[in-house]
């Protein structure tokens, strides 16, 4: 607490100093009362007690600018420390002050609806928002508040018709994060036994973004369930269309189309597309298994080869020691079974996914990174260390 205090005390000095300095009767006296006053009513509010400094509040219409803003800052640490009450405190108090204009009432009116978001009072934090919208206050900022929150709420409906709004509202439209927020209505559609609402709320997700691989892939997972095969494969060429990084998500169901619908030319030509790419480790393993099956191990052996020559990896090479196991002198076998081992162990320990905004990193594909909120954010890793 001491050491806070020390640190803070510096800002309220020079804060005061900016202040005074800016007034045309400036005396040097007036800066060493204020701080002195301003120091006093600091020391109070940060220590345990539960009480706040009334004079604090009560002069404040005789600050300027500069002093709200320093109630801002110190509201908005009682926050990040875990008291709302304070913080709810300090930033109605500025709302108090009319005469304190209309960026300051902003100001402390999107703080205070953040308080309440962390405190949990979302109907109170929204209302604020709402006030601020219906008054043009800080709407980038008021927008995009109300939209986290109702991301936090899981009230994709509303937050349907919020980027809508912000659409007509401010021309900036937000067709990728509609079609998202489609795509979690038909997840939770589906996952309560309703396809046929599913399937209506991933095509207005494609209304929205027709480009939304998310969608595509649902879809075609639904119609891969209903025996829909010719439905499904439509949906997958243009995953891979629109994000071919998502192969490795959707090859092993592409191949199980194909071999089901005994189109063996059709099988063919889409071997041959890949053999001409550098592939993702996940595509390499599943078009040798393919492969082996048409045309035996030895074609799918130098596939493989020349696959993870072109794209090398800790997998690839793991899997290529696995195949000399079998043809390595019994002298040499032991090695390469314990390079096995620790490539296994390395393997293991390491993550499949990023998201490229914050750093997360995990083993499953998240649509929204869990970590920061972003969607469309989390991709597999490609390299030597993932696919």
């Amino acid at each position: 607490m001491l050491n806070l205090l020390w640190l803070l005390l510096p800002v309220a000095a020079a804060a005061g100093w900016i202040a005074a300095k800016r007034n045309s009767s400036y005396r040097p006296d007036e800066f060493w009362n204020y701080s002195a006053n301003f120091h006093k009513s600091l020391n109070v509010l940060l220590n345990e007690r539960q009480d706040l400094p009334a004079q604090l509040f009560d002069e404040l219409s005789d600050t300027d600018q500069d002093t709200a803003e320093t109630h801002l800052a110190l509201g908005n640490l009682y926050r990040r420390r875990g008291d709302i009450e304070r913080a709810l405190l300090l930033h109605q108090s500025l709302l108090d002050k009319k005469e304190l204009g209309a960026e300051v009432q902003a100001a402390a009116r999107f703080e205070l609806a953040r308080d309440y978001d962390s405190a949990g009072l979302f109907d109170r934090a929204e209302q604020v928002l709402r006030e601020m919208i219906s008054v043009g206050h800080k709407l980038p900022d008021a927008y995009s508040a109300l939209l986290q929150l109702y991301e936090a709420e899981r009230n994709w409906t509303g937050g349907i018709e919020l980027a809508t709004e912000i659409g007509r509202e401010t021309g900036k439209h937000l067709p990728e994060l509609v079609a998202h927020y489609y795509c979690e209505l038909a997840q939770k559609a589906q996952a309560d036994g309703y396809i046929d609402q599913a399937k209506q709320m991933l095509d207005k997700a494609l209304a929205s973004n027709v480009a939304c691989a998310r969608a595509h892939m649902r879809l075609a997972e639904i119609a891969q369930s209903e025996n829909d095969n010719t439905t499904a494969l439509e949906h997958y060429i243009l995953v891979e269309k629109h994000q071919p990084e998502l192969l490795p998500e959707i090859i092993d169901n592409w191949f199980n189309i194909l071999i089901a619908n005994n189109n063996n030319l059709l099988l063919r030509e889409f071997l041959d597309n890949v053999r001409q790419r550098r592939n993702a480790y996940s595509v390499i393993r599943s078009t040798r298994e393919i492969i082996e099956k048409l045309d035996g191990e030895a074609a799918a052996n130098r596939f493989f080869k020349d696959q993870i020559l072109r794209r090398p990896s800790l997998k690839g090479l793991r899997d290529w020691a696995r195949d000399q196991i079998e043809v390595s002198k019994p002298g040499e076998k032991e090695k390469v079974q314990v390079i096995c081992a620790l490539l296994d162990k390395v393997i293991e320990e390491k993550p499949a996914y990023l998201c490229n905004n914050c750093g997360f990193r995990g083993n499953l594909l998240h649509w929204r990174c869990p970590s920061c909120g972003q969607w469309d954010s989390v991709h597999a890793i490609i390299g030597v260390e993932g696919e």
